[in-house]
């Protein structure tokens, strides 16, 4: 009995010892506890929507097979299979070794992602929901060359990317479109201030958001932009509390460049004769949409010799604007029918005695060509109505603060 205690002792102690070791005393090696293995790992493939290809076919390229986008299209707001363009981008999650994936990802917007679950041979469509942060930034610089290189020096990659800036400078041009053509009327030594937002997401995602307020100097003078939201009715007002909407827009395109002033002699490249050029020629890639720069009735459209594709609206007061060299005309667009400004009436082309893809852009009063940018000047704007006078001028003096920190604040009477 005695020698039977003894090993017992004996093999306990080792026992003890052993375990010891393996929880790492006396220079031995933890040992890791055991794990099951649940199944395969996942893998993950991106994989692009390519040109001409349509979104079942991707599928089909993936092994992705039995999924309702008709269901889709309803568990989707805005998203409509038919229409996702090329270039979108998915990732297909799937098992090591099975053929078919088990979910699929796709940024379908901004502020959403759609995700496709598998159970089983059904897939269920689910959206996740992307939050941005507003943040607002501010932005001041002169002007060398254009707007953009501008933007680009006075705001670096931290604070918004390429893409943004160039945003924020087209919706610093939306806010003064009926001022100011960036395209001809911004010279050197021009100055700018602009307080915007800017959106980033819960991804580091960052995007231009909208202006907020803004200052141009152009020549020496001081314009002022304030938004008011008011309502579901937000607008510009100047620092004397008028729209900064006018009757006529300073461009007939958005984007643009200016080729040719107004003159009253120009060598004419195809005819090789000097002759009146009366108008504007704005030089824009073939198909960039032509808009009507004021509310009117369409006088004519059509062909109409050297003008090729012409579009002529008249206007109230007994003015007229043209559009010429047009690749085409806008649906609807005929004669008789009424346009608002703003709207899409054509296309840039080079129809007619043109060398090059361009908009001839003419101004008549009366008959008479005249210089668009003399005739129809700027003016002001509607004023903002009483009811929202004091609100607009506690929200103009905040935005004031923040857009000129430290300066004093601008009279509201000021011109």
């Amino acid at each position: 009995m005695k020698k039977l205690a003894a090993a017992l002792l004996a093999l306990a102690a080792g026992l003890g010892f052993i375990a010891l070791r393996q929880a790492g005393h006396f220079g031995g090696v933890p040992t890791a506890p055991a794990f099951v293995v649940a199944g395969p790992p996942v893998v993950s493939v991106r994989d692009t929507l390519h040109a001409r290809e349509t979104l079942s076919q991707l599928f089909e390229r993936r092994n992705v097979h039995g999924v309702d986008w008709g269901a889709v299209e309803q568990a989707v707001r805005n998203f409509d299979p038919a229409r996702v363009r090329a270039g979108m981008v998915f990732t297909f999650r799937q098992r090591h070794g099975e053929d078919e994936p088990l979910a699929v990802m796709a940024r379908v917007s901004n502020e959403s992602r759609l995700h496709l679950d598998r159970t089983g041979a059904v897939w269920a469509a689910r959206i996740e929901n992307i939050p941005w942060r507003i943040e607002q930034v501010r932005a001041t610089g002169v002007i060398t060359s254009n707007l953009y290189e501008a933007m680009d020096a006075a705001v670096g990659d931290d604070v918004l990317p390429v893409a943004a800036r160039r945003d924020l400078v087209w919706g610093l041009s939306d806010v003064y479109q009926w001022a100011v053509d960036f395209a001809r009327e911004v010279q050197e030594g021009d100055r700018f201030e602009v307080l915007a937002e800017r959106l980033v997401s819960s991804e580091g995602e960052v995007r231009f958001g909208r202006v907020l307020a803004a200052r141009l100097d152009l020549g020496g003078r001081a314009q002022y932009a304030f938004r008011f939201d008011d309502g579901d009715r937000p607008e510009f007002f100047d620092q004397t509390a008028h729209s900064m909407k006018r009757d006529y827009l300073r461009s007939p395109v958005e984007f643009k460049r200016i080729s040719s002033r107004f003159s009253r002699r120009r060598y004419q490249p195809i005819l090789h004769v000097f002759r009146a050029h009366q108008g504007t020629d704005f030089a824009a890639a073939i198909g960039t949409p032509v808009r009507a720069v004021s509310d009117g009735t369409v006088k004519f459209a059509g062909r109409d010799a050297g003008y090729g594709n012409l579009i002529a609206l008249q206007h109230k007061n007994g003015v007229e604007t043209r559009y010429a060299h047009l690749l085409g005309f806008a649906d609807a667009v005929h004669s008789g029918v009424r346009v608002q400004q703003g709207q899409t009436i054509g296309y840039v082309g080079s129809s007619g005695l043109s060398t090059g893809p361009h908009l001839h852009y003419e101004v008549r009063v009366a008959g008479q060509a005249v210089d668009p940018r003399r005739s129809l000047g700027v003016g002001t704007g509607a004023p903002i109505a009483s009811p929202r006078r004091a609100a607009f001028e506690a929200e103009r003096q905040h935005l004031m603060q923040l857009l000129e920190p430290g300066a004093v604040p601008a009279s509201p009477h000021a011109d």
